[in-house]
């Protein structure tokens, strides 16, 4: 992968964009419904009653794409001549139903520094009735929030997503959905965080 396969959004710090193939989506999804995964609903901010961890599952494929992700994030902020390496951590599924939701929060994993993702498995025909100012819909919508703030900043993007949308942002960058209804189709999502690891030895 090179730059010509993000976009990059920026809300004072930079969140990349990657339309992720077909045939990685197609994995994920299999390994999920085909798999009983432990629950992971006690370490996440998700009200929602399905959230599985899947990192075990996950093939080497599936790594080294999300680690060429990461890896591509250090590039454009021009972190290359730091001594960074990437660690993955966890990786999980929320499966979320009608009115369930994710509130705003934020991410951490054992350091502080690191990079975490949203990727979209999964959506519903419908998000159902907007129940006030239809011209600006927010059922199902994904909500990040930047950091930085004052008057006339640009701090937050909305985003319905369409399967194989993947945003790759720092962990203090807060974001979260919001909830819908009118279905019982499932809106489906895995994260996967990454620590950034000082390597001294190069």
């Amino acid at each position: 992968m090179n730059r010509r396969d993000y976009k990059v959004i920026t809300l004072g710090q930079k969140i990349l964009k990657f339309n992720v193939p077909k045939e990685i989506i197609e994995t994920i999804n299999n390994v999920y419904e085909d798999n009983t995964l432990p629950e992971h609903n006690n370490y996440l901010a998700g009200k929602i009653k399905s959230q599985h961890r899947i990192t075990e599952h996950l093939s080497d494929t599936v790594k080294n794409y999300f680690t060429a992700c990461f890896q591509l994030y250090l590039l454009e902020n021009s972190f290359v001549e730091l001594p960074f390496k990437v660690k993955l951590l966890d990786a999980w599924i929320n499966d979320m139903k009608e009115h369930e939701y994710n509130p705003m929060h934020t991410h951490r994993g054992m350091s502080y520094i690191g990079l975490s993702s949203v990727l979209c498995l999964k959506v519903p025909n419908t998000y159902g009735k907007e129940y006030s100012t239809e011209h600006s819909p927010c059922n199902g919508v994904l909500d990040i929030i930047g950091n930085n703030s004052g008057m006339f900043a640009y701090n937050q993007y909305r985003q319905k997503l369409e399967v194989g949308d993947l945003f790759v942002f720092p962990y203090d960058i807060t974001h979260g959905v919001y909830p819908f209804n009118s279905t019982i189709e499932t809106r489906r999502t895995m994260s996967y965080n990454c620590d950034l690891i000082i390597n001294l030895k190069g």
